[in-house]
């Protein structure tokens, strides 16, 4: 098909317009013919290859989008970028609900977890936690592990993207510490990645002593909360038994009396058996009363039922009737023997509930059992720089493709 060229020379387009003008007047309305002869010579003045030259330019985008990122990650990746090592340990946190457990215990067991999985989720922020940075850069100096000669100017801590506060350095600390937790077997991976294999080493052993040291003190606080109430109680119980001890031992100074329950048993004792002889002799009195009236035994007999009657009085009135007696010291003996009685009760269940939340705290302590000890890597695993160089690739390409969809939408509207 034999194409057509149009070909434009000024006067063709002046007389083009003139043409236009005849053909659609517009009353109050003239174009000047400078004006006429200047768009002419704009258009004439387009070069015939405008069009590949568009298509020309649309190249150099593409490259300082997607080549010049993807290049200078090559460049850094395999050429500039420090080897560095990772350093893997696995570990469960254990305890008593962590064991196994029959079909009907774990259909009523919530859905929430158990308190051993409670547990590994605390030792998991711990790892990734300020404390924990803090104790490595006492204990292990991570600061100068992180900052070894053979590491790269961009990987290694302070580098010019990060100052030299504590702040910076944790932020730099959550990249190369990571901690994983397997829902489905209660498992925690720790890894820790360095610019030397034996520090790797040396960090994840310091973590995993320090998570360690976080499960006592947490067996430790679980245990105190759990006896200390009642160690509390039966503290409590001992003062009260002690005062009441006090006090009766001031009564029995005061009172002369050891116990009265016990001085006074003797006594009454006495009253019944003197009560036993007056009754014979008056039985006696009477029969000598009515066998023989005038005989000289009655008087004898009377006299002795007096002396019965006087001295079952004199007990009686030892016993009771005056505040001296027995009765009134009596009294104030049982309500302290009494008091002593519930208080010894209460000391009794309180350290039967301690001996409880004893044996209840043994039974619920969270042990750190090691799965894995941290391993000595052989070679170095990071950077992955495949990976890396193909990520920042397809990153790149995809901004490229999005500001192009944009860029286009935007034409298209103003088209319209």
């Amino acid at each position: 098909m034999p194409s057509c060229a149009l070909r434009f020379d000024r006067h063709s387009v002046v007389d083009f317009h003139l043409s236009m003008m005849h053909l659609f007047p517009m009353d109050g309305f003239e174009i000047p013919s400078e004006t006429i002869a200047s768009t002419g010579s704009a258009l004439l003045s387009i070069p015939r290859g405008f069009n590949r030259g568009r298509g020309g330019r649309k190249v150099r985008p593409f490259l300082l989008v997607v080549g010049l990122p993807t290049l200078l990650a090559a460049i850094y990746y395999f050429v500039i970028a420090a080897p560095q090592y990772s350093s893997q340990a696995e570990f469960v946190v254990r305890g008593a609900a962590s064991q196994p457990m029959g079909m009907l215990s774990s259909l009523l067991t919530s859905e929430g977890g158990s308190t051993a999985d409670e547990d590994s989720y605390v030792v998991q922020d711990y790892l990734t936690s300020r404390d924990a940075a803090r104790t490595m850069l006492r204990t292990q100096g991570a600061a100068a592990m992180f900052n070894r000669p053979e590491g790269d100017w961009l990987a290694r801590f302070p580098n010019i993207f990060t100052g030299k506060t504590f702040e910076h350095f944790y932020r730099y600390y959550k990249r190369h510490i990571t901690v994983e937790l397997d829902t489905s077997t209660s498992i925690t991976t720790l890894r820790v990645r360095t610019f030397r294999a034996q520090d790797s080493q040396n960090i994840a052993t310091a973590l995993l002593v320090a998570a360690e040291q976080l499960v006592n003190q947490m067996n430790e606080r679980q245990r105190a909360n759990m006896i200390g109430s009642a160690a509390k109680e039966v503290a409590a119980a001992q003062d009260q038994l002690r005062g009441v001890e006090e006090q009766m031992a001031g009564y029995r100074n005061r009172e002369a009396l050891l116990d009265p329950i016990k001085q006074a048993t003797p006594m009454l004792s006495n009253i019944n058996d003197l009560q036993v002889m007056l009754t014979s002799a008056q039985m006696q009195l009477a029969q000598v009363q009515v066998a023989s009236p005038h005989s000289p035994s009655i008087p004898v007999y009377q006299r002795r039922i007096a002396i019965l009657e006087d001295q079952i009085a004199k007990l009686n009135k030892e016993v009771t009737g005056s505040k001296t007696s027995l009765v009134p010291k009596i009294t104030d003996y049982d309500a302290l023997v009494i008091s002593r009685e519930l208080i010894e009760k209460q000391l009794i269940a309180a350290a039967t509930a301690l001996e409880t939340a004893k044996a209840q705290a043994n039974r619920q302590q969270v042990y750190l059992e090691q799965i894995s000890r941290p391993d000595l890597a052989d070679y170095a695993t990071y950077p992955e720089r495949i990976v890396d160089v193909l990520t920042i690739f397809a990153t790149s390409l995809a901004a490229y493709l999005m500001g192009k969809l944009i860029i286009s939408g935007a034409r298209e509207h103003q088209i319209v």
